[in-house]
């Protein structure tokens, strides 16, 4: 009898359980899921943060966090955890009531793009463990992993003879502000520059000497199609990465940048243009532009957004190219712009078991190692 009087009990105790879990096992639980920051340079190292609060009296004996990331991202923690087409984390603890648990999770981000926590769902059992309840997590975090910098000898040069060929063409004009002296009227000055307290003083025509000061800007041409059939993704890689090591060079230098590209972003749309800017946080907006590439709108996307500039050339700008496509039909419209007057220089990356000759005196090669 007694045997009968407790299996009853039990089993009324199980279902009433049963019901409450059903009802109450979300109540109060919250689970949060971000990363430490919203952007990170390639290499580096960042925490994602798991934080659950379980505000109610209900305990939760078994809990589970289940999420997913990119297999770039690099965990140093692999317990409970495995790598397949994702990175798969798989957390179980006890949850008790009024409790608020946080873990940190180092991670290093190896590739460049724009990343976010997928599969996120929180699995509860009740307290005899014979029903799993279910649910997703719809707060997710992302973050923006900018493209790696290239720092070798190699770019120094380059860059230093970037840097002469602005020296070489940038316009000068006289800066008001520096006064460095007089001299003599020459017919070939303007009329402004006359000093002339100081000529009354000395019976001569005296002008006016100023220092100088340079306008200078770049604008950084994106072409993200190549002439090689092999290894493809590498070429357009070092591209991106070259564009925005150039990006982050220029600014530390004072020098204005923009930049167009004919990349595809997120939702499949061309990315659009980005003005010129001086300011070194101008370098993250095009980073996030950068970060944000997923593919390319094609060659001839890219060839009609020259036309635009060759029908409108600004000879006060220099375009730089990085095009690992080099055909006639690209050479041509860069030639255009030489002629008009504009500053035209070009990079072209190609693979070390595919010499590269450059084909105009405006192009520089950046030799990739295969297979590295």
């Amino acid at each position: 009898m007694k045997l009968v009087v407790a299996a009853l009990l039990i089993g009324i105790l199980y279902l009433l359980q049963k019901r409450v879990y059903k009802k109450y096992w979300n109540k109060n639980l919250t689970c949060d899921l971000e990363f430490d920051r919203d952007y990170m340079e390639c290499g580096d190292h960042g925490v994602l943060l798991e934080t659950v609060t379980n505000d109610k009296f209900l305990p939760l004996p078994v809990f589970h966090l289940k999420f997913s990331v990119d297999r770039s991202f690099h965990f140093l923690d692999m317990v409970n955890a495995s790598v397949t087409d994702n990175y798969h984390k798989n957390e179980a603890f006890t949850l008790p009531g009024h409790t608020k648990v946080t873990r940190k999770l180092d991670f290093e981000a190896t590739k460049r793009g724009v990343y976010e926590i997928t599969n996120a769902t929180v699995l509860v059992k009740d307290f005899f463990l014979s029903t799993t309840f279910a649910d997703s997590i719809s707060r997710k975090d992302s973050i923006y992993v900018f493209p790696e910098k290239i720092d070798s000898s190699n770019f120094k040069v380059l860059f230093q003879g970037l840097m002469g060929e602005m020296e070489a063409r940038r316009s000068i004009v006289d800066d008001e502000l520096t006064f460095r002296g007089l001299r003599s009227y020459q017919p070939f000055d303007c009329y402004r520059s006359i000093n002339w307290k100081q000529s009354a003083k000395a019976r001569n025509l005296m002008v006016n000497l100023y220092g100088y000061s340079m306008n200078t800007e770049v604008e950084l041409l994106l072409n993200l199609d190549t002439d090689s059939m092999i290894e493809t993704n590498a070429l357009l890689e070092e591209s991106i990465s070259i564009v925005s090591s150039l990006c982050r060079a220029f600014l530390l230098k004072k020098v204005s940048v923009g930049l167009m590209t004919n990349g595809l972003g997120r939702e499949e749309k061309v990315l659009p243009a980005i003005g010129a800017g001086g300011e070194l946080a101008h370098a993250r907006t095009i980073d996030q532009q950068l970060a944000e590439i997923k593919s390319s709108s094609g060659k001839d996307s890219f060839l009609k957004l020259l036309d635009e500039k060759v029908k409108k050339p600004d000879v006060s700008k220099l375009y730089l190219l990085v095009s690992a496509y080099h055909k006639p039909d690209l050479l041509e419209r860069m030639d255009s712009l030489k002629k008009a007057g504009c500053g035209v220089q070009m990079i072209v990356p190609y693979y070390d078991a595919f010499p590269y000759k450059a084909e105009r005196e405006y192009i520089q090669g950046w030799e990739v190692i295969l297979g590295a």
